[in-house]
């Protein structure tokens, strides 16, 4: 959970530098995100929204023709941030040949990029 969260933090501290005027070096600073995991029957309506929307389909796709693999929903996280007015953040991890993998994030249904996971 520990390198999930620092995977979506990264990503939320991206866009925060690139969507918001002001001090770029603030980004290197520990946003101190409030973020709470999502687990059961909430958790398995949220993904099952996600993985039957355009947008998922469309990522889906384009991450395999990169040569990644996805094996499901059972591994994927989900999260809300409480400190960016309780975004939903939802991670599907990706699995290349040599068995790395990357994270897909989504932010309340928007595909945000994706990144190799960091190992720690």
């Amino acid at each position: 959970m520990k390198k999930f969260l620092t995977v979506l933090s990264g990503v939320l501290v991206a866009l925060t530098l690139f969507v918001t005027s002001g001090n770029s070096a603030k980004a290197a600073t520990d946003c101190g995100c409030d973020v709470s995991p999502v687990f059961g029957a909430e958790k398995n309506k949220m993904v099952a929204d996600l993985i039957s929307s355009q947008e998922f389909k469309d990522a889906k796709r384009s991450i395999k023709n990169e040569g990644y693999s996805w094996r499901g929903v059972k591994n994927i996280e989900v999260i809300i941030n409480h400190s960016h007015g309780d975004a939903i953040m939802i991670g599907v991890p990706f699995y290349s040949s040599d068995r790395s993998i990357e994270m897909a994030v989504f932010i309340n249904g928007k595909f945000m990029g994706h990144q190799p996971l960091e190992e720690k």
